[in-house]
C-alpha cells in the first residue's frame, strides 16, 4: 500500500483536476471522465482511510537521554515508570507500541566511557527494562554534549513508516559547536554530524521531538534553551520546561498521546489545505492555516493536549531554528549576544566583570552550575493548582501530576494545525 504522503498527493491531483473542469464544457460530453475521477477519489480516499486507520494505532517511541552525571534522577526516573507508560499507552490507548533507546555522553577525551549507545526497537517490556537498567549517570567533561551524534543514531532507528513517531529528547546540556565557553569542540561535533541538518530529516521523516530541558541546569548555559526549542520547531514536536524528574513520566505519555490524536486528524487536515490550495491558489500560508482551523472547530474537532510549561527563548529572531546550519546558527547567536554584557544563569544575572562568571568561563558552565547554583524553593504562600485531569490510572499509578502539568481534552488549537500543515508540508503531501 502507498504511504500516507502519496495517497494524499493523489488526492491533491484529483482536486486540482475538478477544479480546473471548464465550466463551459457540456457535462454529457465528459461525463465518462468525471465518473472515473469521482471513481479514483473514492477509491484514493478509502485507500487513504485504510492506511490512516493503521497509522492511528501505531506508535514508535524513543527516548534519547543524556546519561552524564548530572541526570541520575531522569534515568531513574525512566527506569521507575517504564512499566506504566507502556501499560499507559498500549492498554489504554491501544496503541501498537514499540520502543527504543539512545543513550549518549560525550566524545573523547571529554568522556572516554562511550559516546552513544543505541538498543534497537522492541514491543518488550523486559527488553525495554534491562536497556534502561543497563545505564546510569556519570562522566560528562566539558558541559556539552554528544547531542548531534544521538541525534543522528535516533534518525538512524529503524521507524515504521506508518508509525506515529515521537523522540523524547531529555537533556540539561547544549550539543558542541554553539559558543559556549568551555567547550572542548568549540567547532561542532568532531564527528563532523551537524544537529540542525539531522533534525531537518527527521522532520522531512515525521519524527517529531518533544524536546524535555531539565532546569534549572539548562539554563546555566548560553544557548542550550534556544537549541532545544529549535528541535522541537524544525520537528514540529514541543519544547518542555522540567524542573522536577518525578513529572518525566507525564510529559512522555503526555506527548505521544496529543501526537496519537494529531495523526487522526492528518488526512482530514490534509484535505482541507489541498482544496484550499486548489481553490486559492494564492492564499499564505497563515490564511490557510486559519481558514483549515476555523474549519475543524466547526466541526468539532477536539485533541487531548498536554499542558506543561514551555521552553522560552531570550532570543527573538530564533536563529538555531532558522539557521541552515550549525555554523551559521553559532554566528547569529554570537552577533545578538554582542549587543548585551549581562547574561541570565537561574535567577541571577552574570556580568563579564563578575568573578564567578569569568571563573565559569574558564571551567565550563555545566561544572560551575553544579558547584555554584542551587534552585530557589518556590514560596511556601504559593498554593498549588489542581491537575487537570491523570494521566495515570488506579492501575498502573505513575506520579501524581505536577500543578503545572496534565493533559486536557479542548477544541483542536491553532498551533496544532500549524504542527501538522508544516509536517505534511516537510513530507512532500503538498
Amino acid at each position: 500500500m502507498a504511504n500516507l504522503g502519496t495517497r494524499l498527493g493523489n488526492v491533491g491531483n484529483i482536486f486540482r483536476r475538478l477544479s480546473s473542469a471548464s465550466p463551459e464544457v457540456p457535462v454529457s460530453t465528459n461525463a465518462s471522465t468525471v465518473e472515473q475521477t469521482q471513481a479514483t477519489a473514492r477509491e484514493t480516499q478509502t485507500a487513504v482511510g485504510d492506511t490512516q486507520e493503521k497509522l492511528e494505532k501505531t506508535l514508535d517511541l524513543v527516548f534519547t537521554m543524556d546519561c552524564t552525571g548530572s541526570m541520575g534522577s531522569y534515568i531513574q526516573a525512566a527506569k521507575t515508570n517504564i512499566e506504566a507508560i507502556i501499560k499507559r499507552l498500549s492498554d489504554q490507548e491501544s496503541a501498537d507500541l514499540r520502543f527504543g533507546l539512545v543513550a549518549y555522553r560525550d566524545h573523547p577525551p571529554q568522556d572516554s566511557t562511550f559516546i552513544t549507545k543505541a538498543f534497537p526497537f522492541t514491543t518488550s517490556l523486559r527488553t525495554m527494562q534491562e536497556n534502561l537498567s543497563s545505564l546510569s549517570a556519570s562522566g560528562g567533561g566539558d558541559g556539552p554534549e554528544a547531542v548531534a551524534t544521538a541525534l543522528k543514531s535516533t534518525l538512524d532507528m529503524k521507524w515504521r513508516e506508518e508509525a506515529t513517531k515521537v523522540c523524547i529528547l531529555i537533556a540539561d546540556a547544549p550539543p558542541h559547536g554553539l559558543g559556549e565557553c568551555g567547550d572542548g569542540f568549540p567547532n561542532g561535533s568532531p564527528d563532523g554530524i551537524d544537529p540542525l541538518q539531522v533534525l531537518d530529516e527527521m522532520g522531512s521523516k515525521g519524527i517529531c521531538i518533544y524536546a524535555v530541558g531539565c532546569e534549572p541546569a539548562l539554563g546555566s548555559y548560553r544557548f542550550a534553551r534556544e537549541f532545544m526549542i529549535a528541535c522541537a520547531e524544525r520537528t514540529e514536536g514541543q519544547a518542555v520546561s522540567l524542573g522536577s524528574a518525578a513529572s518525566l513520566a507525564d510529559i512522555i505519555m503526555g506527548g505521544a498521546i496529543e501526537e496519537m490524536d494529531l495523526e487522526k486528524l492528518m488526512v482530514e487536515v490534509g484535505e482541507e489545505v489541498l482544496q484550499l490550495q486548489a481553490a486559492s491558489p494564492m492564499m499564505t500560508e497563515e490564511m490557510m492555516v486559519d481558514e483549515v482551523h476555523r474549519k475543524m472547530q466547526s466541526r468539532g474537532r477536539t485533541t487531548r493536549q498536554l499542558k506543561t510549561p514551555k521552553l522560552q527563548s531570550a532570543y527573538e529572531n530564533h536563529h538555531v531554528s532558522k539557521a541552515k546550519c550549525l555554523s551559521e546558527a553559532r554566528m547569529a547567536l554570537e552577533k545578538e549576544r554582542a549587543t548585551s554584557k549581562e547574561y541570565d544563569m537561574d535567577d541571577k544575572v552574570y556580568s563579564d566583570d563578575d568573578d564567578e562568571f569569568s571563573d565559569c568561563k574558564e571551567r565550563g558552565r555545566k561544572e560551575f552550575y553544579l558547584k555554584s547554583v542551587k534552585r530557589k524553593a518556590p514560596p511556601k504562600s504559593v498554593k498549588r493548582k489542581a491537575p487537570l485531569f491523570a494521566l495515570s490510572s488506579a492501575s498502573h499509578a505513575v506520579p501524581s501530576l505536577s500543578s503545572e502539568i496534565g493533559l486536557s481534552k479542548a477544541a483542536i488549537s491553532k498551533d496544532q494545525i500549524s504542527r501538522m500543515y508544516a509536517k505534511g508540508k516537510k513530507k512532500g503531501v503538498y
